[in-house]
């Protein structure tokens, strides 16, 4: 019996890239096309650009047998993570066996998603190896990895190039989130990591600034935000307990040895009780904002199809 063809649909963002998106499509249609016979959806989410990258997209004919392109226009611009977003909403109504999120630039090497259409895990993470970047980003990415795992217990090697699911994708479209493969890897779901260099940009121009990456950063950061409160409640118990040894020690000196206590010594307790209370405001801060987030649970839809 002949193997059913399976479809796959592919979100990608875009903004301001008119000089880009049209060879970007053509690149990995092409590629598609030549290499796999399964079917695709190509879906680019114009996320409010102000050039003419959406009435490109408008004219643009993909002429091939197995790829369908979609284009949705976000109302206003929403950055990179929410247009995201919205893309998987618009993909929820497309039945696929698979749903890939990767970014228009060219970076994310189009060759990957031949090894992902062949995953059966329900998230399956391209995983960044070689890439031909600065040395203060690479510097910068590198504290970046180890402040993530001393924070969350999780490596972060991973951007948005990843496939899910649909009932990943049905999970996702029912929570907040600000950076999608942050959260993606905080889902108790399995997960399986390919192995890709990373293209360099069509345009040779990163849109992206220091500013912007560390942003970006924190918001992957702020996704384990109930890891870092907790992180900062085990911070207070050992701050705490240093105070109590040493009131202690205190204590011991000067109505049990009846030794002359030190100067220094009200500087040190005072030092320890503003730590204590820097780190109490940090938990509740933490514990409103967690609260905030649990309250906005669903997006609703700011798109209109184009084509």
């Amino acid at each position: 019996m002949e193997n059913k063809l399976k479809h796959f649909v592919i979100i990608t963002p875009c903004y301001n890239e008119s000089h880009v998106i049209l060879t970007f499509l053509e690149q990995l249609a092409n590629l598609l096309s030549n290499n796999s016979p399964q079917q695709f959806t190509i879906v680019v989410v114009d996320d409010g650009s102000v050039d003419d990258t959406c009435q490109l997209l408008k004219d643009f004919n993909l002429d091939y047998a197995n790829i369908a392109l979609k284009v949705i226009s976000l109302k206003f611009n929403m950055g990179h993570q929410l247009a995201i977003k919205q893309g998987l909403m618009y993909a929820q109504e497309i039945k696929a066996d698979g749903y890939i999120v990767m970014d228009s630039d060219g970076e994310d090497d189009p060759k990957a998603i031949l090894k992902l259409i062949e995953s059966e895990t329900p998230i399956t993470f391209v995983t960044r190896g070689k890439r031909k970047e600065s040395l203060k980003f690479k510097i910068g990415y590198y504290f970046y990895k180890i402040l993530f795992k001393m924070i969350s217990g999780n490596k972060i090697n991973f951007g948005n190039y990843s496939m899910i699911k649909i009932h990943v994708l049905n999970s996702l479209v029912e929570q907040n989130f600000i950076h999608y493969s942050a959260f993606l890897s905080k889902m108790k779901y399995n997960k399986n990591y390919i192995c890709f260099d990373r293209n360099k940009r069509i345009d040779g121009k990163s849109k992206m600034n220091s500013n912007s990456l560390v942003i970006h950063g924190l918001k992957s950061i702020i996704e384990y935000s109930e890891e870092i409160l907790f992180f900062f409640m085990k911070l207070l118990i050992a701050v705490f307990l240093l105070m109590s040894i040493y009131e202690g020690y205190v204590f011991y000196d000067k109505f049990i040895s009846h030794k002359a206590i030190s100067g220094w010594t009200s500087t040190i307790t005072l030092s320890f009780i503003i730590i204590m209370l820097v780190i109490a405001t940090i938990i509740i801060l933490g514990l409103l904002l967690i609260s905030q987030k649990e309250r906005f649970k669903k997006m609703d839809k700011y798109f209109y199809e184009v084509k």
